[in-house]
C-alpha cells in the first residue's frame, strides 16, 4: 500500500477526550516510543499526536489496541501521511 517514507508509516491522530481524562492520556500516550509529538490543542479536538510505525500492522494495534481502550477517549481521527513536504522544521526535497 504506498511508498513508505524514510521506512516509517508517519500518521496524525486526533483524539476527542472526556476532559476530567486528558492530562491521565496524555501521561499514558506520550510514554510510547511511537510517539513522536503530542500536542493539548482547542477546537473540534482535544490531543493530536504525530506517530511512526514501521508497518500498518502496528498502526492499527496502536490505535485499536491502545488508544481505543483508554478510559475516556471518544472519539478518533487518523490520517495517514501522504508526502512529507516539511518535517520538523526541514524542508524535504522534492522528487
Amino acid at each position: 500500500m504506498g511508498q513508505v517514507f524514510g521506512g516509517f508509516i508517519t500518521a496524525v491522530i486526533g483524539l476527542k477526550v472526556d476532559t476530567g481524562h486528558i492530562d491521565n492520556i496524555a501521561r499514558l500516550l506520550r510514554e510510547s516510543p511511537n510517539v513522536e509529538d503530542l500536542f493539548l490543542v482547542t477546537g473540534d479536538l482535544d490531543l493530536i499526536l504525530k506517530v511512526k510505525f514501521l508497518n500498518y500492522k502496528d498502526l492499527k494495534e496502536f490505535i485499536l489496541e491502545k488508544v481505543g481502550k483508554l478510559e475516556g477517549i471518544q472519539d478518533t481521527s487518523t490520517m495517514i501521511v501522504v508526502a512529507p513536504y516539511k518535517e520538523r522544521g526541514v524542508m524535504l526535497s522534492e522528487k
